[in-house]
């Protein structure tokens, strides 16, 4: 069974909070356009590995169960959150999203920043980490760009 895109996230300048987008254009080499990660593939002549960030809408819920908290998917910082996919058998492997093509490039762990911002005096930083770990998302390249919308299918 394929997943889907729960959610589409970009922030225009790191630090800023993320807006929740029904679709996004996401440019091969480059990133998404308008994310404050987008790098012009074709004007800077070098690829990067922050193109693209995902994270599963189940770990969102296992965190939240584990913790109390109830943190959304623009709190974890990634471009998209996926329900049904097992992201982590991804690193290393090409996939669909709706009409693009990525590649897998390494499991996003959790950053000491993530837990400062998620932590409450309930729960600290080092347990948002540590729940967190392997378990943050996947970092990918786009392989074949195009757009993306909320419900599109993701085929493994």
């Amino acid at each position: 069974m394929p997943g889907s895109i729960e959610a589409i996230l970009v922030a225009v300048k790191s630090g800023q909070p993320m807006q929740n987008l029904a679709s996004a254009a996401l440019v091969a080499g480059s990133g998404i356009r308008g994310d404050r990660n987008y790098r012009d593939a074709l004007r800077d002549g070098l690829v990067h590995d922050q193109q693209i960030t995902l994270i599963a809408a189940e770990e969102i819920d296992r965190f939240n169960s584990v913790t109390g908290l109830g943190i959304g998917g623009a709190d974890t910082r990634r471009n998209v959150v996926t329900r049904d996919v097992d992201l982590s058998v991804l690193v290393g492997r090409e996939f669909r999203v709706g009409v693009t093509t990525l590649i897998g490039v390494e499991l996003c762990e959790p950053c000491a920043t993530l837990g400062k911002e998620l932590a409450t005096v309930e729960v600290s930083a080092a347990k948002v980490v540590q729940t967190f770990l392997h378990r943050a998302g996947l970092r990918a390249r786009i392989n074949v760009g195009g757009t993306i919308a909320r419900g599109d299918r993701i085929d493994v």
